[in-house]
């Protein structure tokens, strides 16, 4: 017998590396689903995760409304204005937190006006 097989440790096969290749020497440690807790894969993982809207009103109403976010906070610090600034910083920010397309835009015209009546 060659001492590999008399050395009383696990033997492992081609197919138990493929399935589990995460071995700490002749042990296996587990697969990464298993070592991390997981027991589902990545893909089903991904879908139960609350993630960004990416849908087409949601991303131009935030490039719109963090466009005008940006001239206001530029405005609003070079002519040393706090509610320009602050508002602007706002219009940039929340379409990250804003899932629905309808509040969305109400928020960011809501915003864009009081830039107008809040000098």
């Amino acid at each position: 017998m060659s001492p590999a097989l008399t050395s009383g440790q696990p033997q492992l096969s081609d197919v138990d590396l493929v399935a589990a290749p995460f071995c700490r020497g002749d042990v296996i440690v587990g697969t990464a689903t298993e070592r991390r807790g997981y027991s589902q894969s990545g893909a089903t993982l991904a879908h139960k995760i609350d993630m960004l809207n990416f849908s087409v009103a949601n991303l131009i109403g935030g490039c719109v409304f963090g466009s005008i976010g940006f001239v206001a906070f530029i405005y609003g610090k070079r002519m040393n204005l706090w509610k320009p600034m602050f508002l602007g910083i706002g219009l940039m920010v929340y379409p990250y937190f804003i899932s629905n397309d309808l509040i969305m835009i109400a928020i960011g015209a809501i915003g864009t006006v009081g830039l107008f009546f809040l000098r």
